[in-house]
């Protein structure tokens, strides 16, 4: 990579040309189309500026191993009067020979990426015939890493990551995808996104086999219980367009999970009775009380007031009289940004990138924390609420009506795992 640039450059120079810019295609085969070539969208922007004359690389096959691509990029760069030059090869697209010459070329790199791709593969494959780790740890998905074993690198389970894929699938299991990834990223204080989980779901080695091969690794999961969890990819909707006023609000005091809704039937009349529960009082591992509905509702409209002037009052008194200047997260947000375009062009190894990033997201960590002490709780929303009258009107509200006011202010309700003993508000 740097000889080719310094090549470029010496180039340049001694043809007394100005260098607008060095796109760097680094870990971006030339046989990939032009969309998954981020270096090569840069330059093509900058053709249709008007920034460019000439555009240098070392041989064509740094250009392009795809002629297709090839003539889809060469249309754009003859409609806006840019031409190319392979330094250390010679080639002249004006003349009819030139151009047949480049079509053989670009046709014999394309049909050497693949074979090569061809060869790769075949190594890739009998690697896996042989259980063989075709990927490095960091690499490896949430759970597994690779480990020399008797000489060989074997994907086997990671002790650190173990039991929270245990937990997941455990709960996926008996619940849904987006339910299990909800509570495991309590559980574990993590923000997984929820398309990860949803792709574990669907990969094939947490039962064990990877490209069919049976046996690859220690699994997870049975391959009935992995087909169970991939049928099940939606949350279920509440029948009949149920409302809970308080879903998502109730921690449980043992697990630290939200409580989910739930409804039964009570009495003569069957009449149904709405409450919130501990998802783990299924499988017998939590024991706390189910929460009932109305009477939290009772509890809330009894205490509202008092609990409201109280934390109001208790912010305007502590709000310290100078504020701190707070971290810059943007501009540490931007310089990983830089970290991972240069990790994705090829100017740093793997072991420089993860360095590099874990000690940026520790200090985007740190100052997002910083500017969360430092800025003042705004209780002006929370006053406006209190002097609204809504008590007045409550018992008029439709049920979503209500759903909605009290989410407007409340962030969760303490709960001590026999009722509900305090309100925390939203800021």
């Amino acid at each position: 990579m740097k000889s080719q640039e310094e090549a470029l450059v010496q180039f340049a120079e001694d043809n007394n040309m100005k260098i607008v810019n060095i796109y760097r295609d680094g870990g971006f085969s030339a046989r990939k189309t032009i969309l998954k070539r981020p270096a090569m969208l840069e330059l093509l922007e900058d053709v249709k500026a008007g920034k460019i004359d000439m555009i240098l690389f070392t041989k064509l096959d740094r250009w392009f191993r795809n002629l297709e691509q090839y003539y889809a990029v060469q249309k754009i760069l003859d409609k806006h009067g840019v031409v190319w030059k392979a330094i250390l090869e010679d080639y002249n697209t004006a003349t009819a020979d030139g151009r047949f010459k480049v079509n053989i070329m670009l046709s014999v790199n394309e049909q050497e990426a693949d074979r090569t791709s061809e060869r790769i593969k075949f190594v890739f494959n009998s690697k896996i015939m042989r259980k063989e780790a075709i990927f490095p740890t960091h690499s490896a998905p949430l759970g597994y890493k690779v480990a020399e074993i008797d000489g060989v690198n074997r994907v086997v389970k990671d002790e650190e990551t173990s039991e929270i894929v245990e937990y997941f699938f455990n709960v996926a299991a008996t619940s849904t995808i987006r339910q299990a990834a909800i509570q495991t990223n309590q559980k574990f204080n993590i923000n997984r996104e929820y398309k990860l989980w949803y792709h574990m779901c669907h990969n094939e080695l947490y039962k064990g086999t990877y490209k069919g091969v049976e046996d690859y690794c220690e699994p997870y999961i049975t391959p009935a219980q992995f087909d169970e969890v991939k049928r099940v990819k939606t949350t279920r909707k509440a029948k009949n367009n149920r409302v809970y006023l308080f879903s998502g609000m109730i921690t449980c005091p043992h697990c630290g999970l939200k409580m989910t809704s739930k409804f039964s039937y009570s009495g003569k009349e069957k009449k149904e009775y709405q409450y919130y529960r501990c998802h783990n009082t299924v499988n017998k591992t939590c024991s706390v009380k189910n929460v009932s509905e109305i009477y939290t509702e009772q509890y809330i409209l009894e205490h509202i007031t008092e609990e409201l002037e109280k934390f109001i009052l208790s912010h305007e008194v502590s709000q310290p009289k100078h504020k701190k200047k707070k971290s810059d997260v943007a501009k540490l947000k931007e310089q990983l940004r830089r970290v991972n375009v240069s990790y994705q062009a090829g100017n740093m190894d793997d072991a420089e990138y993860l360095a590099d990033t874990k000690k940026i997201k520790a200090l985007i960590e740190k100052a997002e924390k910083a500017e969360k002490v430092d800025t003042p709780v705004d209780v002006e929303a929370l006053k406006k609420f209190l002097n609204s009258g809504f008590l007045g009107i409550y018992d008029s509200l439709e049920k979503e009506e209500k759903q909605k006011l009290w989410r407007s202010i409340i962030d969760e309700l303490v709960y001590d795992g026999n009722s509900i003993t305090g309100i925390k508000f939203k800021t």
